[in-house]
This record gives C-alpha cells, sequence and structure tokens, in this order.
C-alpha cells in the first residue's frame, strides 16, 4: 500500500482518541509498510467545520492542527481528469448508471452517497489507495469500486 486516504470520521475518531480511533490507528501502525496519509481538501473542510460545531477545545484544535500539518492532501480545485472521471463513476455507479472497471454493474437498489463521500472515495480512487473509514457510506464500493478498510 502506497497511499492510505482517510475519510473524515476515520479523523474524528483518531482525535478523540475513543476505541474507533485506537483500532484505526492501531490497523495503520500494523501495515508493514507506512503508506502516505492522505485527505481530500473536502476532508480537511469537514474537519475544520466540526471543531467548531462540536467545541472543541484547545488540545484538540492543537492536535487537529499538527495533523493537518503532517498529512497531505488533494486539492479538487486543480485537479486532473482522473479524479473528475473517478467521481463520476462513483456517484453513477452508486445510481445503478455505470458498470465498475469489470463491466458489472452495482447490484440492488442505489446508494445514497454524500457529494462530499464521492469526493473522498475518488480522490482514494485516483491514488489506487485503500479508503480507511469508521462509517458505512463507502460499504457498497467496497470490493469493486474501492478497497475500504472500515472499524
Amino acid at each position: 500500500m502506497r497511499y492510505l486516504v482517510l475519510d473524515t470520521c476515520a479523523v474524528i475518531h483518531i482525535i478523540r482518541q475513543d476505541k474507533k480511533g485506537q483500532d484505526c490507528l492501531n490497523w495503520i501502525n500494523s501495515l508493514n509498510t507506512q503508506p502516505v496519509q492522505v485527505i481530500s481538501v473536502v476532508t480537511k473542510a469537514e474537519l475544520l467545520t466540526f471543531s467548531v460545531i462540536a467545541g472543541w477545545k484547545a488540545n484538540k484544535i492543537k492536535f487537529l492542527d499538527d495533523f493537518l500539518k503532517g498529512v497531505t492532501y488533494v486539492d479538487i480545485l486543480h485537479t486532473d481528469k482522473n479524479l473528475i472521471d473517478n467521481y463520476k463513476l462513483i456517484d453513477c455507479y452508486s445510481k445503478n448508471k455505470l458498470p465498475d472497471s469489470n463491466g458489472n454493474f452495482k447490484k440492488g437498489s442505489h446508494n445514497n452517497i454524500g457529494k462530499n463521500d464521492i469526493w473522498i472515495g475518488a480522490t482514494a480512487l485516483t491514488l489506487n489507495a485503500t479508503l480507511l473509514t469508521a462509517d458505512k457510506d463507502f460499504d457498497h464500493l467496497n470490493g469493486t469500486i474501492l478497497n475500504v478498510q472500515r472499524f
């Protein structure tokens, strides 16, 4: 694994230092080769917004600031065609309108996935990275479009 894309909820759990956050860190630390940790710029925006809404105190704000200094983030403003195409693929695949790379359409009803989550997933797909998350939003993409590690 060369890159690891972190979903917003995974980072929040890490900063809260709760069980899911510790599970995420333990899993990252268990990897033989430490990946470059990446976030989408939308994750950065969500984290900064969440810190205000949740009323985080100085120690968590410092942890977040330190985290953001140590992680690479992918901007969606000056991006290449691959990221845009991967956004389209994830959004359309989730709605049963496009097949995966093997030509298979998703089974079952369509999945509603938030626009920010589509950007996060497209970032992981573009980098051929595992996506680390703590929620079920990407489950329908795991093993077909993305490699998802959920805690």
